[in-house]
């Protein structure tokens, strides 16, 4: 009877519950079509700066995990059906994904800007042009709500909007600064297109975001704690900017 008593305790103690919740392996989501944050490498395997601090996020909480990719428009719902445990795609806190899911403290924020052809100039209202978006973005919402008298095309792939540019198909899209520069106008298909008009960003518009964050399921209050902690270390190790440094974007996120 004692050793049962003691068993039963030791599974109640606090270090036997943390050692637990560290051995479980964490399935973390990514749309790894947005480089160079997230995206399928010549090897087949999802690459990125935000994969990689995934896996250094994970290395802190001292938690195996693997990080697989989904489509965009899938990443809430299968965070809601329990096929994973957290996603880490760039996607930025707003009060309507706030409504369904839950996140971790901000890891970096996002400035945003206008891509067209080369001499171009962004007009006021946009009147008779195209704009392609990512769908479901706080981009999308952005441009929905201040560009009524435009076209907008949205696409689930976030590498279709350039690819609509380049081919004629849009006048413009709008999205991440530095996945813009480093994912299209520094590649050869980008050579003709530059930015336009203002930045813009959620401290001046929360449609646009409050930054990039951790989603998480609203029940899953330990696992955000652990997940905020890891930030942190992964930050005040030197890791989060070596990161930065290997993926050629320090100077080039605030976080």
């Amino acid at each position: 009877m004692k050793r049962k008593i003691a068993f039963a305790a030791l599974l109640l103690s606090p270090l036997f519950v943390q050692s637990a919740l560290a051995a479980d392996k964490l399935v973390i989501a990514t749309d790894a079509t947005y480089p160079p944050f997230e995206f399928v490498d010549a090897s087949g395997k999802v690459a990125g700066f935000e994969v990689d601090f995934a896996y250094a996020v994970c290395k802190a909480m001292a938690t195996p995990c693997e990080v697989i990719n989904q489509p965009w428009d899938g990443l809430i719902p299968g965070l809601q059906a329990k096929k994973y445990d957290a996603i880490m795609s760039s996607m930025n806190i707003t009060d309507k994904r706030r409504q369904v899911v839950d996140f971790s403290k901000v890891y970096y924020l996002m400035q945003n800007r206008f891509v067209g052809r080369k001499g171009v100039q962004l007009s006021s209202d946009l009147k008779d042009k195209v704009i392609a978006v990512q769908t479901g973005t706080p981009q999308d919402s952005y441009v929905t709500q201040n560009f009524k008298a435009a076209t907008i095309k949205r696409y689930v792939n976030a590498q279709d909007p350039m690819l609509e540019l380049t081919a004629g198909r849009a006048d413009f899209t709008f999205g991440n600064t530095v996945q813009l520069q480093k994912g299209f106008l520094d590649t050869a298909n980008g050579k003709a297109f530059a930015f336009t008009g203002p930045v813009f960003d959620g401290r001046k518009d929360k449609v646009l975001g409050e930054g990039v964050a951790v989603a998480l399921r609203k029940a899953d209050g330990a696992l955000k704690e652990r997940f905020n902690k890891a930030i942190d270390q992964v930050k005040s190790s030197g890791e989060y900017a070596a990161l930065l440094k290997k993926h050629k974007l320090d100077g080039l996120l605030e976080d």
